[in-house]
């Protein structure tokens, strides 16, 4: 499938921004960072704060999960209210249909329609 990933809708660890700005991150990074190639605007995004906070190995594991964008709003919610995921999110959508996976990350909340 094809995904469009709202970056500012990503839900960031507090301190994780000024972590990535001070050049900590996890070893395991660099081997993580080798899937970027499934960003199709990865040159148009790869420079913005939070890109490198997608790969980090330490919040990988059960990050997405695609639901009918119907019932979107009502998973997120009771995520949340159950404390599973306190910092649930609607984060994207899948826009398409692709021999191979890609994701085309937003910088705004621009085309995410629910």
């Amino acid at each position: 499938v094809q995904a469009a990933i709202d970056l500012p809708n990503v839900p960031l660890y507090a301190g994780a921004l000024e972590c990535v700005a001070m050049g900590i991150e996890s070893s395991l990074q660099p081997a993580n960072t080798r899937l970027r190639r499934a960003v199709a605007n990865h040159d148009e995004v790869c420079g913005l704060a939070a890109y490198p906070l997608l790969f980090d190995p330490q919040t990988a594991g059960g990050l997405l999960a695609t639901v009918p964008r119907e019932r979107a709003e009502q998973c997120v919610e009771a995520l949340r209210s159950s404390g599973v995921a306190p910092c649930a999110a609607v984060v994207g959508q899948v826009v398409g249909a692709a021999a191979a996976g890609t994701v085309e990350l937003l910088r705004v909340n621009s085309r995410l329609s629910l």
